[in-house]
């Protein structure tokens, strides 16, 4: 079963990145918390997303100019406190480096712990692996040409994409890497997810997306399938119900279109590629074709 990830504790429940929220999203039984590390002043490891405190303390100023006895003045746990609660509660936890040079200090602090380290600095995760045992995750806000490459280029035994494409999936997998979408906080969103294969869900409301990853996805037929346009060819693998190639702005199967908030999306509900049996079964086994390849296979069939 996917796992809950409560991002900076419980965000839309409690106050971000403190105790209090860790607390809360336990009591929504998530698997794992999501907190970010900073240094501050004298070199102490604490909690804190923004540069700033302004935004989520009473204070003024950035953390890295602040003593750890002002930020504890500000309610700002460290990540100590956060390491000894999540054992405390028995959940594991996501710790996000918000800087660079932090390698040896998150190494050191979590040590025998039950934590995945995961940044926007790639290197910095390579190092962590270089260093010690603890698993990493790379975050991603783009979809990049090679995601999974990246990932494995940083030794990474995860991935954090806040843009996903159902090919995302199957190839981290196939790589024996997980996949972790953020930031999920509609049950819509999250059944999708689910169904395009994540293995845990990162959000703000854990209680709610717990409520979702509790209950069975529905079977995908020909009679219940409310996820994609479907077109219901006779012999259907509905499996491919989504396409891994999605999008592929070929203009041969698609179009860009305007949504009424004017979004400039690409839109293929009249292609019927990936519903044919054949090319759905040639896909299985060539997962890095090409929509010129599966074109090329429908006309010959």
């Amino acid at each position: 079963m996917a796992i809950v990830i409560g991002h900076r504790g419980a965000r839309a429940l409690a106050p971000e990145n403190t105790l209090e929220g860790i607390r809360v999203a336990a009591m929504c039984r998530a698997d794992r918390i999501e907190v970010d590390v900073r240094l501050s002043k004298d070199g102490a490891l604490v909690i804190m997303h923004d540069e700033v405190v302004d935004r989520t303390t009473k204070g003024h100023g950035k953390v890295e100019d602040l003593s750890l006895e002002e930020l504890k003045a500000l309610g700002v746990p460290t990540l100590e406190e956060v390491a000894r609660l999540c054992c405390e509660l028995g959940m594991g936890m996501v710790v996000e480096m918000k800087e660079e040079g932090l390698e040896e200090l998150v190494v050191s602090a979590l040590q025998g712990t039950d934590a995945l380290v995961t940044s926007f600095y790639h290197s910095s995760l390579r190092e962590i692996k270089e260093i010690s045992g603890l698993k990493t995750g790379i975050i991603l806000t783009s979809i990049p040409i090679h995601p999974v490459e990246v990932a494995v280029w940083a030794k990474a035994d995860a991935i954090f994409p806040n843009k996903v494409n159902s090919r995302l999936f199957e190839d981290a997998h196939r790589q024996g890497i997980k996949a972790y979408p953020w930031t999920i906080n509609t049950p819509e969103g999250a059944t999708w997810m689910l169904r395009l294969g994540a293995d845990g869900l990162v959000t703000d409301d854990p209680c709610l997306i717990r409520d979702v990853i509790s209950k069975p996805l529905e079977n995908t037929s020909q009679a219940n399938c409310k996820y994609y346009p479907c077109h219901h060819f006779e012999g259907q693998i509905c499996t491919h119900c989504y396409c891994p190639l999605y999008p592929c702005k070929d203009p041969d199967l698609g179009r860009f279109v305007r949504t009424k908030r004017g979004k400039r999306v690409w839109t293929c509900i009249d292609c019927d590629l990936v519903h044919r049996l054949e090319v759905a079964e040639y896909l299985e086994e060539h997962p890095s074709a090409s929509t010129e390849d599966l074109k090329s296979l429908k006309m010959s069939g």
